[in-house]
């Protein structure tokens, strides 16, 4: 009977819990992970446009701090646009070799370079993406080149959207 009742009560928990956690999910269409929601894009726009498209949806271009997230994105962008590179919210435009972070201007504090990459090749590669023809690794582009591209949005339980 003991276990009657401790269903009972644990049933009576989820129902009660549920509907607060239904509301604070990710947008249709967007993909949570850890803090975050990720957007990936069909369209193709260069990096400028593809952050102001993130920024309409009070999101960034996607920001990758850790091997396990990584990961995680990987595998959605070669399911989301098999052999497609995406942008993500990196630049080294203010000193060159110097990669930060478009939104916070902190530097990378993980990385995950194409071998030989960065190489500024021909003086011109300001921004990142996740290079398709380089495993998903990542390689500096020249930014006005047209990407695919990841938007970042910070998941709350609470409800409310908090951009970061």
């Amino acid at each position: 009977m003991a276990n009657f009742y401790s269903f009972l009560f644990s049933l009576f928990l989820a129902l009660t819990i549920l509907p607060d956690e239904a509301s604070s999910e990710c947008p249709l269409g967007w993909y949570h992970y850890g803090n975050s929601c990720f957007f990936y894009s069909h369209e193709m726009f260069d990096w400028f446009v593809s952050q102001s498209s993130c920024r309409a949806h009070n999101a960034r271009l996607a920001e990758i701090e850790t091997k396990a997230q990584s990961d995680i994105l990987i595998h959605l962008a070669k399911t989301n646009g098999p052999g497609q590179s995406y942008w993500l919210g990196g630049r080294d435009d203010v000193i060159e070799g110097v990669w930060m972070w478009a939104s916070t201007d902190r530097e990378f504090n993980y990385t995950d370079w194409a071998p030989g990459q960065p190489d500024n090749y021909a003086g011109n590669e300001n921004c990142l993406h996740l290079y398709a023809t380089q495993a998903m690794k990542w390689n500096d582009m020249t930014c006005t080149y047209k990407n695919r591209f990841i938007c970042e949005k910070e998941y709350s339980d609470d409800g409310s959207e908090i951009v970061g």
